[in-house]
């Protein structure tokens, strides 16, 4: 009987560790996929796992692949012909082989290569490009969950007083202190609030999809927002013509533009090299071919360029070097067009947060929220006019808000607009 007991309790006491050890795997597993990020590690991540970024990576080895090829030599021709079947013991079989290699005489290879060069260099400036794009994404991203973020905490702390007041005034009418009327406007005020909030956090899981996509991960994803943001330069250190011929220097799509230029230049020579014939050099042995059991002789051989002069490919080559040319005249008016009106835009709305909506301002409106609610429910002030604070409290902190992303944003298209990115400095009086 002791034995059994002994066996029971052994059984229990082995179970419950089999749990907790169940419980603690699980919570690390759990831990595991989930994944909190600051906007810095967001970045490092996205460098190093888009999908997207290391396919178009790939292009480079591609044109690398190409540039090789270009560089080698046809194959060799070998031919066996005049097989005679019928030759006997006394008469040896006849044959002939010959050996045959093309020489290029106008250097046709290393043109190909030049171009296959700048196909490369293409092919790097698409990349760059393609990661300004979506770099430009994930920074606007990561500046919309940023404002997310801080109104879905500036309504919570409304949402929190406004259950206050409701709590109150639903006793005051029970009491027969306040009307029915005003306490379902306090109510549907409330449900009001709970609507936008809904509405924010569904939009905060929208950019959440698209960080996660950027990430190439599934797992459970949280960006710190509670992290000081970063602070933006003052307009007034910024010059507009040196941001504009920094872009005319760097910019990926001009530089793309004008590498297509020089790439159409080299097609012309390359084209052009193909009219000049190639030189066929080859040796032949013949056995029993006549006279002599074993004929060998050398040869050479070319094409007489009478009919093809190759005009139609270098037309079509010069007419695209034309075109290019115009496209990247084009494409230089734009940038300079997108970069005034991006430096204007940004010039605007420092000098708004700068001038009009200090943080001073925006802590003050907390305070108010406070005192408004505790002179509601003291009798201090009418509903009309807590009604009209919470409206005023609302808009002008999603005003404030909005405002600073739209700072963020359209610092981040200026640097777009530039086609380079640089590292803000800590000591300006940004206002964000």
């Amino acid at each position: 009987m002791i034995l059994s007991t002994f066996a029971v309790e052994k059984k229990r006491i082995v179970m419950k560790y089999c749990f907790l050890f169940f419980l603690s795997t699980l919570s690390l597993f759990v831990t595991a996929q989930q994944l909190k990020l600051t906007n810095a590690q967001v970045e490092a991540m996205f460098l190093e796992q888009n999908l997207e970024l290391i396919a178009e990576r790939m292009n480079v080895p591609i044109a690398d692949a190409a540039i090789a090829q270009a560089k080698v030599w046809d194959n060799p021709e070998l031919s066996i012909d005049d097989i005679n079947f019928w030759g006997g013991s006394e008469h040896p079989k006849q044959f002939a082989v010959e050996l045959k290699q093309m020489i290029s005489l106008s250097a046709r290879r290393a043109k190909l290569a030049g171009v296959e060069k700048i196909g490369r260099e293409i092919a790097i400036a698409e990349f760059e490009e393609l990661l300004r794009a979506l770099r430009v994404e994930l920074r606007s991203t990561l500046a919309s969950i940023r404002y997310n973020a801080d109104v879905i905490i500036f309504m919570d702390r409304q949402k929190e007083l406004l259950n206050r007041v409701v709590s109150g005034y639903m006793l005051q009418y029970e009491q027969g202190n306040v009307t029915r009327g005003e306490l379902v406007r306090l109510q549907t005020a409330l449900l009001v609030l709970e609507g936008e909030m809904n509405d924010t956090r569904v939009e905060l899981n929208g950019d959440i999809k698209t960080i996660k996509n950027l990430l190439s991960i599934d797992s459970e994803l949280e960006i710190i927002t509670s992290e000081a943001q970063a602070t933006l330069p003052d307009p007034s250190s910024l010059n507009l013509e040196e941001l504009i011929q920094l872009a005319l220097d760097v910019r990926p799509s001009l530089q793309k533009a004008k590498l297509r230029s020089e790439q159409n230049r080299r097609e012309i020579t390359y084209q052009k090299a193909l009219v000049i014939p190639d030189l066929s050099v080859g040796v032949k042995y013949d056995r029993r071919a006549g006279l002599w059991n074993d004929y060998i002789s050398m040869g050479v051989g070319f094409n007489v360029p009478i009919f093809n002069h190759n005009k139609g490919e270098i037309t079509k080559s010069r007419m695209q070097l034309r075109q290019n040319e115009i496209l990247m005249r084009q494409e230089q008016n734009a940038v300079r067009n997108e970069i005034i009106e991006n430096f204007d835009n940004y010039c605007r709305t420092y000098s708004l947060l700068e001038g009009n909506l200090s943080i001073a301002t925006f802590n003050e409106l907390d305070i108010l929220l406070d005192v408004y609610a505790k002179n509601l429910l003291g009798k201090n002030i009418t509903m009309v006019e807590y009604m009209d604070f919470m409206d005023s409290y609302r808009s002008t902190k999603q005003m404030i808000l909005r405002s600073r992303k739209e700072l963020v944003l359209q610092f981040e298209q200026l640097q777009f607009a530039v086609g380079q990115w640089k590292t803000t400095s800590k000591e300006s009086n940004a206002p964000i």
